[in-house]
């Protein structure tokens, strides 16, 4: 006898195609009814789909239901948490994946117990690393649905799933979905055309008989008369049907996983579910604008509030958790793949613009106090290090001067990299304790300069400058139509670029850009028939150089194909598309450093960076949540693709950080900042900047027979139009290229934090009190016992690397630094401070470990809670 657990849920997108207000007002009507009938009736449960977030939405309409919830919290009978959000998988940095559990698990607390189940239905398949990041904070089940592949990866759909730092997690794949019970019935035609075979189904690829049947869908309610229609199911079948929840299912059958298979790897493979393989380049404005908020919150502003804490500035953590929940509410697959409509994607963007405006907010008031703290004159700027070791190196700095003619004193060197002028202005106020006057202004400069400066480990360090005449230290444009620094010279030949390495090998023409059509939609691109890709050359612009850094600008101004009709010659109208690129290499630097923009006016296109490397390699080396990950390179796509899978198994793929190609002789490795995806063919990256699209859905694509995905094609349901996602205007873009004889992990790690390490300094201002937006607004505080010394809070010695340093989310005296190790060897690290009372190794979620060594295993993490 099968013994068939059917869970009652609701899988609950805060948004998609309806907004996040549509979704509290359907909250509203369809949680109430949840919770009245659980009330009523004593076995009945329901999961709330793992995520607080709409919990808590909820209960600020319903205040008056907050302790019926915990009730049935912690009577077993309504499962919330673990998550804040559905986290997408791939787009979204490690810190941010940590985040979503420990806040969802922090706010979950407030209502009794969690569901300790790493729940993740319906995500656009998941990351090979999933599996230690669950560990690391006390999840021990997982259940998830898309990506797996029984043929490929795993004939079996219960397994131990192992991260590359070998924890491991009980897993259950939903091969049917999250919805094989919806609407449930026992009446005969549902069960024998229906439930039944779903049930069959799942017995095929489960070890044990017993099994999950999810009784929801997307926005249910809990299903009526479920206690009647259980028992005459049962009175129709031979298997045993009980009313259940996911943590009774694991509980159920936890001991059994002993015995079962092990898989280690991601799951991205579309052979049961869509996963949508290039959804990473659509609504790359979303993209581009939450990796920016990551890297400020986690590079900045988080380890920025253990430095004020030291020197007293009382800032309430909060801010910056409200910050991360409004980031947190885009991160889910649905948002942050993109294929949303345009109205979810104006609110994401909002979000994302009040979270930004929180973090830099708090960074103003935290400089602002520091300079304060040291007396920090007009002529000097306070520059911060972050990170856990000392910094030696470059440093992009900006201040204001009365000349563009200065001399900086304390650093090693320095470079005038550009100014803006500021024409002076009469008759301005000033308010005075002795009273308003009126003066003149006289003009003045804003300076950006590039220093070559020593910095402590999460310190500060604090410079000064000088008016002088004629200063030298500037940047000169020059006739020259190369740059080079001690390991690369880039080389402008006739359109072309060639990269010439240290060892004299040459890459011609290394550079170049790729555009072509897209007949697809914001879950995937899609070739149009009959196009084909146009490459694209930039010109020299200008090239300047000095002792510290040589730039090379170039731009290309291109009339393309309008749209998909102009492309297939239907019509004859043109876009413009340009391109305006500056390539940098700094002395002594690993990395060729390449900013650019693109003015985009051409619709229904894809765009990609080709970087020509010169390399046969038979598989890709990306980077994934601490650690790295290796892909074959797809030379064939399997025959009859389309009877073994629902799209398209082409190997373009997301990288997190990084990706790398290598040979016996040679690896070359890109960076990005906010860039997600990427393909390599014949011997070239192409790294796609975007892919634009006008429509939410479509059916029957090149990449994706069949229906249209976002329900656009469902009886009833109208086609969405997203002009916005055709990304009309100019986007920025940031990647860097790193060339080395051979391929490792520690050198990418290192480079990739060099790479994304912030420029954060601090000028008190009297020309412009608007060069730091709350300048005008924070008032001065007086200070005794000021003192101007360098400061080091901590540093860490050892082969491990920063993560994350912030504020607890239960003690407010602590402070969490995670540490990661990316490497398949164990590290050993020490800590050294004259500031730590105490410290303590924790899990994600702040829990103690029996382990208090201070030692990394490979591709892990480990957590320290600190006490100042």
């Amino acid at each position: 006898m099968n013994r068939i657990h059917l869970v009652n849920h609701t899988h609950w997108d805060r948004e998609w195609y309806f907004t996040t207000m549509d979704s509290l007002v359907l909250s509203d009507d369809i949680f109430t009814n949840i919770f009245d009938e659980l009330d009523k009736n004593d076995n009945l449960k329901f999961c709330l789909d793992g995520q607080s977030s709409i919990l808590d939405d909820y209960i600020k309409v319903r205040p008056e239901k907050y302790e019926l919830v915990k009730k049935l919290v912690n009577d077993g009978k309504l499962e919330i948490g673990p998550w804040y959000t559905q986290t997408d998988a791939f787009f979204v940095d490690q810190e941010s994946i940590v985040k979503n559990l420990a806040i969802g698990i922090r706010d979950s607390k407030k209502y009794g117990k969690y569901m300790n189940i790493g729940y993740l239905p319906d995500s656009f398949g998941l990351n090979g690393q999933l599996p230690s990041i669950f560990y690391n904070s006390g999840i021990k089940n997982v259940i998830f649905r898309r990506g797996i592949n029984f043929d490929k990866h795993i004939d079996s759909a219960y397994f131990n799933w192992e991260g590359l730092s070998d924890k491991k997690v009980n897993c259950v794949n939903l091969i049917d979905g999250y919805g094989p019970g919806s609407f449930l019935s026992s009446r005969d035609d549902y069960l024998e055309e229906k439930l039944f075979p779903k049930v069959k189904n799942m017995l095929k690829f489960a070890p044990i008989n017993n099994i999950i049947i999810p009784v929801g869908g997307d926005q249910l309610d809990i299903v009526p008369n479920l206690n009647n229609i259980v028992n005459e199911i049962n009175s129709k079948t031979q298997d045993e049907y009980i009313i259940s929840s996911y943590g009774d299912f694991f509980d159920e059958v936890e001991k059994s996983f002993l015995q079962f298979p092990k898989y280690k790897g991601e799951f991205r493979e579309p052979s049961r579910h869509r996963v949508h393989k290039t959804i990473g380049s659509i609504r790359y404005d979303i993209k581009r604008e939450n990796f920016l908020i990551e890297q400020k919150l986690l590079r900045r502003v988080e380890p920025m509030m253990s430095i004020a804490k030291m020197a007293k500035i009382d800032i309430s953590p909060e801010l910056l958790i409200n910050a991360w929940k409004k980031i947190l509410e885009g991160h889910a697959h649905d948002s942050m793949g993109g294929c949303v409509s345009d109205d979810v994607a104006i609110d994401i963007l909002h979000r994302m613009k009040e979270a930004n405006e929180i973090v830099d907010g708090v960074e103003n008031l935290i400089l602002r106090r520091l300079s304060e703290e040291m007396d920090l004159k007009n002529n000097e700027v306070l520059i911060l290090n972050t990170d856990i070791s000392d910094f030696h190196g470059y440093k992009t700095i900006e201040f204001m001067s009365s000349t563009n003619d200065v001399e900086i004193s304390e650093v090693n060197n320095y470079t005038l990299l550009d100014y803006e002028y500021f024409e002076g202005k009469n008759n301005l106020l000033i308010e005075a304790q002795d009273g308003d006057r009126y003066i003149n202004e006289d003009p003045y400069y804003k300076l950006r300069f590039l220093v070559n400066i020593d910095i402590p480990s999460m310190g500060y360090k604090i410079i000064s400058y000088k008016n002088i005449e004629n200063s030298q230290n500037k940047i000169n444009k020059t006739q020259a139509d190369y740059i080079e620094n001690s390991k690369y010279k880039i080389v402008y030949d006739k359109e072309k670029l060639n990269l010439i390495l240290k060892n004299g090998k040459t890459i011609e023409n290394f550079i170049q850009f790729e555009t072509i059509g897209n007949q697809g939609d914001t879950y995937d691109f899609s070739p149009l028939k009959g196009d084909n890709p146009i490459l694209l050359n930039l010109n020299l612009g200008e090239i300047s150089k000095s002792d510290d850094i040589q730039m090379m600008k170039l731009q290309g101004e291109y009339k393309l194909p309008y749209d998909l009709d102009s492309r297939l010659g239907l019509k004859s109208k043109e876009g413009n598309l340009n391109i305006n690129m500056t390539i940098s290499l700094i002395d002594e630097s690993d990395l060729i450093d390449f900013k650019f923009s693109v003015d985009n006016n051409v619709l229904s296109h894809r765009l990609r960076a080709k970087i020509f490397t010169d390399i046969d390699a038979k598989e890709t080396i990306a980077s994934l949540p601490f650690g790295f990950i290796t892909r074959p390179i797809l030379k064939d796509l399997p025959e009859n693709w389309k009877s073994k899978y629902e799209e398209m198994p082409i190997d373009i793929e997301p990288f997190d950080k990084s990706v790398s190609v290598k040979d016996e002789n040679m690896a070359i490795t890109i960076f990005a900042k906010g860039i997600k995806e990427y393909q390599f063919r014949e011997k070239s990256f192409f790294i796609t900047l975007f892919s634009t699209t006008s429509q939410l859905g479509k059916p029957n694509l090149a990449y994706r027979p069949g229906r249209a995905s976002g329900d656009t094609t469902k009886k009833g349901h109208v086609m969405i139009e997203t002009p916005m996602a055709e990304l009309q205007g100019k986007l920025e873009f940031e990647f860097a290229i790193n060339v080395e004889n051979k391929l490792d992990e520690q050198t990418s790690t290192l480079l990739w934090n060099k790479y994304t390490d912030q420029n954060i300094f601090y000028q008190n201002q009297t020309l412009n009190k608007f060069i730091n937006r709350l300048d005008n607004k924070i008032q001065s505080r007086f200070i005794e016992n000021r003192d101007k010394i360098d400061f080091s809070l901590l540093k860490v010695e050892g082969d491990v690397y920063f993560s994350s340093f912030a504020p607890s989310l239960y003690d407010k005296d602590c402070y969490i630094l995670r540490l990661q190790n990316p490497t398949k060897e164990t590290k050993s690290f020490s800590l050294s401070s004259d500031y730590i009372k105490e410290w303590k190794v924790i899990n994600n979620i702040e829990e103690e470990q029996k382990n208090q060594k201070l030692q990394i295993n490979q591709y892990d993490t480990l957590t320290l809670k600190i006490w100042l």
